[in-house]
């Protein structure tokens, strides 16, 4: 289970899929849901809907996980050749220097600019440098070279990251890490479920642009009208020297899920269905993994659970989330172990599928 985990998040993690250019995960998504679903439907906006019939009637259970990850987009091309960008999603300025990057989904290279240490004035060299003063270099001379080789205004660009393997196997640092690691156990999930015993119907649904605004589960969820939904996403862990973690972020890799109990980033949060929580609870004390359950109320952080608390009705909602390190980064570091424990207490609010009411009281 954790090897074929790990196959499908190197897989994922190699794609280039910013909010609103995420066709090849989609593409990829789609091909392995329809190996394991009963069907399997791709919307106007981008989302994949697999759907999983149960053996007897009960509710309709939504497990969501977003395809995109954070970027950049083409701004212009310069005469000289250089390219400037613009940010899709939260991406520190710290990173926007000395890094290698593909555009688009034929992976042209390229490189974030950076001004040769020798001749950095002492002022420079402390300064993080903007946005709007960083450049890519893509060893084009010319405008007309640069749209030769194939640059188009608005083609997607991520950083360009290798699939590192600590000393500890289980460790794994790369680039979107966020959230192709939730991909990668919606299709563990769903090879899982075949030929399994379970009341009511199963919609795994992997959405777009989550990272701009969590949009594209507001249409998904519209269309699939579930009695409820676990969203399965990432979460920062505060495990690292720079984090006061018990007392700002008391999440670590290797421990077990997180349970966001409550967040909110920029007028989104949500806070978490208390029957979905009974749920979450007892299935992890049925399969003895432990939830790292956390507030975050007010921080930068939110999923796409918050979407779904203002759609239509309302949706019972809870997120389960992988902890991982150096969000946002090209270096994003995940247990694998984590995952696993995420699909096992899925797995089980499945099996239960029908067993609790959903009243809120």
């Amino acid at each position: 289970m954790k090897e074929r985990i790990k196959d499908h998040l190197r897989n994922l993690t190699n794609l280039v899929g910013v909010s609103g250019s995420e066709q090849e995960v989609v593409r990829y998504m789609n091909e392995h849901l329809l190996a394991a679903a009963d069907e399997v439907n791709v919307d106007h906006n981008g989302n994949v809907i697999a759907v999983k019939h149960g053996t007897s009637p009960g509710p309709k259970l939504m497990i969501g996980a977003h395809s995109d990850e954070v970027g950049f987009s083409v701004k212009s091309i310069q005469e000289d050749g250089y390219l400037y960008f613009d940010k899709i999603g939260v991406v520190s300025d710290q990173l926007l220097q000395g890094r290698k990057v593909w555009i688009s989904s034929r992976k042209i290279p390229g490189v974030m600019g950076i001004k040769a240490g020798h001749l950095q004035t002492a002022e420079e060299s402390r300064q993080v440098k903007p946005l709007r003063d960083c450049y890519i270099d893509i060893g084009a001379s010319s405008k007309e070279e640069a749209e030769a080789i194939g640059i188009k205004i608005g083609d997607p660009i991520v950083f360009q990251s290798d699939f590192m393997e600590l000393s500890n196997t289980d460790l794994i640092s790369t680039k979107s890490v966020d959230n192709r690691i939730s991909c990668a156990i919606l299709i563990e999930l769903f090879h899982q479920l075949k030929g399994k015993d379970f009341a009511g119907t199963v919609y795994g649904v992997v959405t777009v642009q989550e990272e701009v605004g969590l949009r594209g589960v507001a249409s998904a969820a519209f269309t699939i009208d579930p009695d409820y939904a676990i969203i399965l996403d990432t979460i920062p862990s505060g495990d690292t020297p720079d984090i006061d973690t018990e007392k700002v972020l008391p999440v670590f890799i290797g421990k077990g899920p997180a349970c966001p109990v409550g967040d909110g980033v920029f007028g989104w949060g949500s806070y978490i269905h208390p029957k979905v929580r009974e749920m979450i609870e007892e299935q992890s004390e049925k399969v003895q993994i432990p939830i790292q359950y956390v507030s975050l109320i007010g921080e930068n952080y939110s999923t796409d659970a918050a979407a779904l608390t203002t759609i239509g009705k309302g949706v019972p909602v809870g997120v389960l989330a992988i902890p991982r390190r150096y969000s946002h980064s090209p270096v994003e570091l995940v247990n694998l172990r984590d995952a696993v424990d995420v699909l096992k207490v899925v797995k089980g609010i499945i099996g239960d599928n029908g067993k609790k009411s959903l009243s809120f009281i």
